[in-house]
């Protein structure tokens, strides 16, 4: 049996709280999730943490997924948030550097250089959440359409409206 429809297996039961189908659930996923965090931070506690909490939001939320998830998918991409929420918390904490920021930056010049506040604060919800899966996330449209129910004709345009905005205010550093 293919690993996908294994997984798909062990969701369905887990939905109907079999929880004895965690621990092989866990086993055939967990390499993807803790890479997706790892090739951030590049740091080994960082990203086993985050993906413990990853996997606690599933369980949480296992019931309410669709039989038909792509389920590896769905949990690299709470991964991925979890990882850019995660930064949000703790970028301006002073003690935490991250390895791709020069260190000769003062702290006003690494928050002046932070683009991705500067795109979240230009585009609403939808269109971030569009265009970091596309452009960060590095899915195609059908991929987010199938992962968020959305019709893909509306990613395109939510995706269209946020590369005009983005163009239009940050021009200068795109």
């Amino acid at each position: 049996m293919q690993e996908k429809q294994r997984l798909q297996i062990l969701l369905k039961r887990l939905k109907q709280e079999d929880m004895s189908a965690f621990d092989e659930f866990y086993l055939l996923s967990k390499k993807p999730v803790y890479f997706a965090i790892y090739v951030i931070f590049k740091d080994d506690h960082i990203a086993q943490d985050l993906s413990q909490e990853v996997y606690l939001d599933f369980l949480n939320y296992k019931s309410k997924l669709k039989d038909d998830i792509d389920i590896i998918a769905y949990l690299v991409t709470s991964a991925k948030n979890k990882a850019i929420n995660y930064y949000n918390k703790v970028k301006y904490e002073e003690n935490f550097k991250f390895k791709f920021i020069n260190e000769s930056y003062s702290k006003d010049e690494m928050i002046e250089s932070d683009l991705i506040d500067k795109v979240k604060d230009i585009l609403d919800e939808k269109e971030f959440m569009v265009f970091t899966l596309k452009v960060l996330g590095d899915y195609t449209f059908k991929e987010i359409s199938k992962l968020k129910d959305i019709p893909i004709g509306t990613l395109t345009w939510l995706y269209s409206q946020a590369k005009e905005k983005l163009q239009l205010k940050l021009g200068g550093y795109l």
